[in-house]
């Protein structure tokens, strides 16, 4: 009972600050119970994409919630709003934390979403995150997309700050960004519970993202939570990396 109630005073300290959340960037549901038994001590929040979650299904999301976790789930939803919606009472039912769908799917979809989970006699309602731009996507890249759109002006900064207007306008409380465009986000609105991916501890491999920041540039730019993924999953030494990283965001 003593050791139930300081781990709810320390996450709620930590819903003060900055969040770490882990992205479980596995194909298989065992290599992901190997790492979340070896953090089980630590304040975290998992991420379950798609590659886990084509894998595994609703089956991991439900052992990981039934176990405690605080779950992630993120597969952007982008279809029509019916579809979405109901996808989101699927996920609600999971008990999972978060989920994503994409900003860009238009108001209905979002507002849609939100009404159903609104109406839903679940008690615990969790937080719909509104994609912004993938951190994967630089300028250069960018610009072929806007270019599709007939938007040749047009960049990700630009972009950002519209989605993130519109996800503030139709209710969504929180938006997945790119570090880089956070600072703007904050000031404009302050309310938006902010996600950002894209981040990399000092001297580590940015891989295929473009937008990146280290973690504690990202806590001081204001993020209410970070996205950790290949630094963790990969290193040789997993609950150091983690510990780290907290030590940096905290």
């Amino acid at each position: 009972m003593r050791k139930s109630y300081f781990r709810k005073k320390l996450l709620n300290k930590m819903n003060k600050k900055t969040e770490l959340m882990i992205a479980l960037d596995y194909a298989h549901a065992d290599q992901a119970l190997q790492l979340v038994a070896q953090l089980k001590p630590l304040p975290v929040i998992y991420k379950i994409g798609l590659e886990l979650f084509l894998s595994t299904g609703p089956l991991l999301v439900k052992t990981l919630v039934d176990h405690g976790h605080r779950i992630f789930l993120d597969l952007k939803f982008y279809d029509i709003p019916n579809t979405v919606a109901k996808a989101s009472i699927q996920a609600m039912e999971m008990g999972v934390e978060f989920f994503t769908l994409h900003i860009s799917g238009g108001k209905n979809m979002s507002q849609s979403t939100l009404e159903n989970l609104k109406r839903s006699s679940i008690k615990k309602k969790p937080m719909a995150l509104g994609v912004s731009v993938l951190t994967s996507f630089d300028e250069e890249t960018f610009k072929e997309v806007a270019l599709c759109f007939g938007q040749p002006t047009l960049n990700t900064e630009k972009s950002v700050s519209l989605l993130a207007k519109n996800a503030s306008e139709w209710g969504l409380p929180g938006i997945v960004c790119s570090a880089h465009e956070l600072s703007l986000i904050k000031k404009d609105y302050p309310n938006l519970y902010t996600v950002v991916p894209g981040i990399r501890p000092k001297n580590s491999d940015s891989q295929d993202q473009a937008r990146i920041v280290t973690p504690a540039e990202a806590k001081n730019r204001g993020a209410s939570a970070i996205v950790v993924g290949r630094p963790i999953t990969q290193s040789q030494f997993p609950l150091k990396t983690v510990e780290s990283i907290l030590s940096e965001i905290q």
